[in-house]
């Protein structure tokens, strides 16, 4: 079979037999057939002489214009074309035609159809085309008709024509059956007309779950009434009144049986507020936790917040409560020069208040902690931004940390006492709670005895003019408003007050009491007399107030504070549960502030903001230089200059007054690792000293990270003979680093001052494993040695006798259990170190007794308190010059022999 040249051979074939009509879009036809189309004809492809010219793209356009259905005629078997007439395309070159004339398209015509072939109707027909058995192609036809027909042929491109929509078989034969549109299916037409709804669920709700109270919410919820500011006010209530005495407090109790509701608590705030909080509450009992959770961290605007750098939430609210009071916790205006800052963190495991104190102050700071064992337990390990080296951690006698117990309050109470010369701490912070999981409504009841345990263990450790805050949820009981009254009434002012960090749809809030007055013994055995009750645990009898109704409503002024707190805190408290509801209710809802509030919270609080990061381990070397750089290397490798007795004159003496020294445990018979060496700390237990130049790790000592010291360990002794007992000590001589804080520039006697609070404050009196880290207390040559340099003959534990020096020992040094057993050591050299920078020397004046400083080149004289810096030696200085003096037990006594001698040079400045 033949097939006409230009047409492209595809699946379907059409008929040749072409209507005079346009095929409509009902007509049917099986997609299986294949049919051709031919033109016979090839003067019908011939274009008029007179025709212009039109580019391809033209003619693609009026086809396009005129939206006309265009079929190709497709033959998919044929026979070769024979070579006998071969497809001409010519131009014409007639004089008269111009060159834009359309180009002359013959086709061979085919020669012979197979009889077996059917032919279907052709697509290339316009809308306003007649039959196809006219002169379709004559002169008399319109150029838009030719156009279209012959559009295919000349583009050379084929579409297929469009196909006919299938019959819906299904509709037929429902309406045989009876079927008739706009009825339902049935035999009484009885199914449903609308189609089903779409997928409606939300999270994990069931598929039939419809949350009315969710809707209700959204209708209730203004959000012009959230208020949001960075800079929080804290509004101060001052009672004015003494503590009270225990005859005025007398009958003051009240018992009955325990209280499951919390409904009929009015006295203290608007009925209405009270049944709107709980009512928003209730809003979510029967909603997933999950669901409620993500609501609640779109729509809080300072969620973003979260830990900052810290291991939890907790240490952001501290330092929002820090910030809104000045500072006044850990910066307190009590605080002693050169003493350590006391505080103490009850019921706050895993210790995010604590991370917080210690990062803002470092080891400036000593800390005790008190909470409950295993699960709840502070967690050490996870203080990244403030080293815990300088906290405490104590659980009282039964080893428990429970709050409620009497004993383990007291005892805890005595530790702190003890340490802090029995002045207590500076502040305290209480975040205790628990879970009260379906019973959220009475939170308040529930936690009455973790309210009272607080506030009763600040009043026990909390030093006068110091500061206390613990955690509260509602305050509605008169128990509650009754322990209030007497925090009242036992400190300068309180405040109740909800940081931005709290979260604004829950009850939580902060007591902050501020400056503890004198005279709280009796407030304090009160309380204790209603813990005994409460520990109790009896339905029938509850201690339901502490004060009486009559006297929280005499004081006016308190009554109205309170009640104003807890009336504007639960508006808060509504306005923040039914966003929540409303972000429930709509999962597209997102608080867009976050980010922003984030950043303007964080700087306003000085913190900032960075991310949460494990301390990198490192070697000492590295970490050295990194901080130090090259200064570290050439001081290390300096060695101290061993002299004798005889070389004293024309050393240590020269002059006398400029040389300080100390009483070392090591001579030169003793192994290296026994020498007064640099030892520096990288947190924790990860301690390292520098031994011939190597550094090696030490066990047993804890140190803050960055801590670079120059001292030994030293044999410890407590009691004689058979009774002896020995223990192994940090000396601390020198400094260069305390916690990441270079000390190297300040005068000796200041970085003697700066060690000596180091010690304290990394004191743990009842830890036994780590080796206690002291001071070494330095002497001058011209003091009276027989006096603070005084040695003891003792008898060793193997009978021998030698001379002991005993230390003063300052009263935190003294464990609890070795008050009357000082500890001693055995001394067996001395080490010098000169403190005074030349030209300058120090003297003693005979007419003032006084110490002067003498510059030898410009006779210049000044007394201490108008030394000059130049005079003053920096670490680096004394420890290049330190001299090594090694005395053996029979030389011990010739310490008071250059004693003497001291005196006497010191009170003559040396000549030029």
């Amino acid at each position: 079979m033949k097939m006409p040249i230009g047409i492209t051979v595809m699946d379907n074939r059409h008929s040749s037999e072409m209507n005079s009509s346009r095929l409509s879009d009902d007509s049917s036809q099986s997609e299986s057939e294949h049919e051709v189309s031919y033109v016979d004809d090839p003067s019908m492809y011939q274009l008029p002489a007179d025709y212009p010219y039109h580019s391809h793209d033209q003619i693609e356009n009026d086809y396009e214009n005129h939206n006309n259905d265009v079929a190709v005629h497709q033959n998919s078997e044929y026979e070769e074309p024979s070579n006998e007439s071969p497809v001409e395309n010519q131009h014409s070159t007639d004089e008269g035609n111009s060159p834009n004339q359309a180009e002359l398209v013959s086709f061979r015509q085919s020669s012979s159809f197979n009889e077996s072939e059917t032919y279907n109707e052709s697509a290339m027909i316009n809308e306003t085309s007649p039959s196809i058995d006219n002169d379709n192609f004559s002169n008399k036809r319109s150029r838009t008709e030719f156009e279209i027909e012959n559009f295919e042929t000349i583009k050379g491109v084929y579409f297929e024509p469009p196909r006919k929509k299938k019959t819906d078989i299904g509709k037929k034969l429902m309406e045989k059956m009876g079927y008739f549109e706009g009825s339902g299916l049935g035999k009484n037409n009885q199914g449903r007309l609308q189609p089903v709804e779409a997928f409606h669920q939300k999270g994990r709700r069931g598929f039939a779950f419809e949350y009315t109270k969710l809707k209700e919410a959204i209708t209730k919820w203004d959000p012009s009434l959230e208020v949001t500011e960075i800079e929080e006010e804290v509004h101060w209530m001052t009672c004015g009144l003494a503590p009270p005495s225990k005859e005025e407090m007398n009958g003051w109790m009240a018992l009955g049986p325990r209280k499951h509701t919390i409904d009929d608590e009015t006295l203290f705030c608007d009925k209405s507020i009270l049944q709107q909080i709980i009512n928003s509450k209730s809003i979510f009992d029967d909603l997933d936790k999950h669901e409620m959770r993500r609501a609640r961290t779109r729509s809080n605007p300072f969620e973003t917040i979260r830990g900052a750098f810290f291991q939890n939430r907790a240490a952001v609210k501290m330092a929002n409560m820090d910030k809104a009071c000045q500072f006044m916790f850990t910066y307190p205006k009590t605080l002693a020069p050169n003493k350590p800052l006391y505080f103490a963190d009850v019921c706050a495991g895993p210790g995010g208040f604590s991370e917080y104190v210690l990062w803002r102050r470092k080891w400036t700071a000593k800390g005790f902690g008190f909470t409950l064992r295993d699960s709840n337990d502070f967690k050490l390990d996870e203080f990244f931004a403030g080293s815990p080296e300088t906290f405490h951690t104590y659980y009282g006698p039964k080893e428990d940390g429970n709050v409620y117990d009497p004993e383990n309050q007291k005892a805890f109470a005595e530790l702190v006492m003890h340490q802090t010369k029995g002045q207590g701490v500076h502040f305290m912070m209480a975040d205790g709670g628990f879970s009260v999981e379906g019973k959220e409504n009475i939170q308040e009841i529930l936690s009455k005895q973790l309210y009272l345990c607080q506030c009763l263990v600040a009043l026990m450790i909390v030093r006068e003019e110091g500061h206390f805050v613990t955690k509260l949820f509602d305050l509605f009981t008169t128990f509650s408003a009754g322990l209030v009254y007497l925090m009242s009434r036992c400190f300068r002012q309180i405040s109740i007050f909800k940081p931005n960090t709290s979260r604004p749809a829950n009850s939580e809030r902060y007591l902050i009491c501020q400056g503890k007055l004198s005279n709280t013994d009796d407030v304090v055995a009160y309380l204790q007399h209603a813990n005994r009750i409460l520990l109790d645990n009896d339905e029938t009898t509850d201690v339901m107030q502490l004060v009486p109704l009559n006297i929280l409503q005499e004081n006016e002024y308190f009554y109205q504070y309170l009640k104003e707190s807890n009336e504007s805190l639960g508006r808060k408290q509504i306005v923040g549960l039914l966003k929540i509801a409303a972000y429930c209710e709509n999962t597209t809802l997102t608080e867009d502030r976050q980010a922003l509030i984030r950043s303007e919270c964080l700087q306003y609080w000085e913190l900032p903001d960075q991310s949460r990061t494990a301390p990198r381990s490192s070697r000492p070397d590295d970490r050295l230089q990194s901080i130090l750089g090259s200064k570290f290397s050439a001081i290390s490798k300096k060695v101290p200059i061993t002299i004798t007795m005889h070389d004293t004159d024309n050393t240590v003496c020269r002059p006398p007054c400029n040389w300080v020294f100390f009483a070392s445990s090591y001579n030169k018979s003793m192994p290296p690792e026994c020498e007064p060496t640099l030892y520096f700390g990288m947190g924790r237990t990860k301690v390292y000293r520098l031994v011939q130049g190597v550094w090696q790790p030490v066990t047993g000592i804890e140190l803050p990270p960055d801590t670079l010291v120059y001292a030994e360990m030293v044999m410890e002794y407590r009691s004689q003979g058979r009774k002896q007992r020995k223990t192994v000590a940090l000396h601390i001589i020198d400094a260069w680093l305390l916690g990441a804080q270079d000390i190297s520039q300040k005068f000796m006697p200041e970085r003697q001052i700066l060690i000596q609070k180091f010690c304290e404050s990394l004191w743990k009196p009842t830890n036994s494993v780590l080796a206690r880290v002291r001071p070494v207390k330095q002497h001058t040559l011209d003091e009276d040695l027989t006096k603070t340099f005084a040695l003891t003959p003792i008898q060793m534990k193997n009978g021998l006798a030698v001379m002991a020096y005993h230390p003063p020992q300052p009263s935190y040094s003294v464990g609890l259990n070795e008050r009357n057993e000082p500890f001693y050591y055995i001394p067996k050299s001395l080490i010098f170190m000169d403190f005074t920078r030349k030209p300058w020397s120090m003297h003693l004046s005979r007419s003032t007794g006084y110490h002067y400083y003498f510059n030898y080149k410009t006779d210049e004289k000044v007394y201490d308190d108008k030394r000059p810096q130049s005079a003053e030696a920096d670490f680096s200085y004394t420890f290049e010059k330190r001299f090594f003096l090694d005395l053996s037990q029979d030389q011990l006594h010739s310490i008071h022999l250059l004693n003497a001698k001291a005196k006497a040079k010191c009170c003559k400045p040396p000549r030029k």
